[in-house]
């Protein structure tokens, strides 16, 4: 079992446009409406990989969809009850430059009865799950410390649980300090949460080392977009290229590619196995359109290709 945190899930409306032009009316051709999140991304995502999982998440007004999302995909639900209306991204994606252009809102302030409750309930799932996963923002009200906070709740209710980290800034770095099994910055996210510019290989394995030795992490996934991907652990670096498929929608690329990464982790796989498994289902998601993820079938054929 693999449990995930989403602390501020959303609904992604994406809408197709031939090319889209900031300064004129632009005409949509289609549209669609998906459950969204970080975490709920990861546990769908896992679905799609035949990989049981449990969502714990704090659930909005006009957020039924996620629920209904994870409910048709086998996911577990544990939805904690809050105030205020559920965010809408929207993202425009345009057809003939193969861009995103993402819009994202921000969900209420969470009350703190809502988190102690949060807190329990994953604290209580941490016992059966060999991984968890702490994943995306954190919104008004929350602790930015609020992700080493799980990961120390987790640990007391099951030593020997595997904790993921995917977030950046503040959350990012306090979760850092609980030593998590394995983080996933993009590149981007790196370069903001430490200040630096990443020009190369090199530069981004060194920042990773430093990130492995300051806080006892055991792998650091990056994803580089187009450049593909990397994993660096204490001894070995493995690097792998942009898989080559027709993208639709870069929406959940992320989610995908840590949900491949648990499989990996889940197995006891090594950095390679780590990178490839990350990769393989973020390719799977990006040649989709909206917010969907990879089948098991389809992840097999494109690990096959490495």
């Amino acid at each position: 079992m693999i449990t995930t945190v989403t602390l501020s899930p959303c609904i992604d409306k994406t809408v197709t446009v031939r090319r889209f032009d900031p300064k004129r009316m632009n005409r949509v051709e289609s549209s669609r409406l998906d459950a969204g999140g970080k975490g709920i991304n990861v546990c769908l995502a896992l679905a799609a990989l035949e990989i049981k999982s449990r969502a714990v998440y704090m659930n909005f007004d006009g957020g039924d969809i996620i629920g209904e999302a994870l409910d048709r995909a086998g996911v577990e639900a544990a939805p904690i009850k809050c105030p205020g209306r559920i965010r809408t991204n929207l993202k425009i994606y345009d057809e003939a430059e193969g861009d995103t252009i993402e819009l994202n809102e921000q969900n209420p302030p969470i009350p703190q009865k809502a988190l102690l409750k949060l807190t329990e309930i994953f604290k209580n799932a941490a016992v059966g799950s060999r991984v968890v996963v702490l994943s995306g923002s954190v919104p008004a009200g929350v602790p930015k410390d609020i992700y080493k906070q799980l990961s120390l709740a987790a640990r007391q209710a099951n030593p020997s649980v595997k904790i993921v980290l995917d977030s950046e800034g503040e959350p990012f770095l306090e979760g850092l300090s609980a030593s998590p099994c394995l983080v996933k910055p993009n590149i981007e996210e790196l370069e903001r949460t430490f200040g630096v510019k990443l020009s190369d290989d090199g530069e981004i394995a060194g920042l990773a080392r430093d990130i492995i030795k300051k806080y006892s992490v055991e792998t650091v996934l990056v994803s580089l977009g187009a450049g593909g991907a990397m994993a660096v652990t204490e001894k070995n670096i493995a690097r792998v290229p942009a898989l080559g498929i027709v993208p639709k929608s870069a929406q959940g690329a992320g989610d995908a590619m840590v949900a491949g990464a648990c499989l990996a982790i889940m197995h006891g796989m090594s950095a390679s196995d780590i990178v490839r498994c990350g990769s393989c289902a973020a390719a799977g998601a990006v040649e989709l359109e909206g917010t969907a993820f990879c089948t098991r079938e389809r992840f097999e054929e494109l690990y096959s290709k490495f």
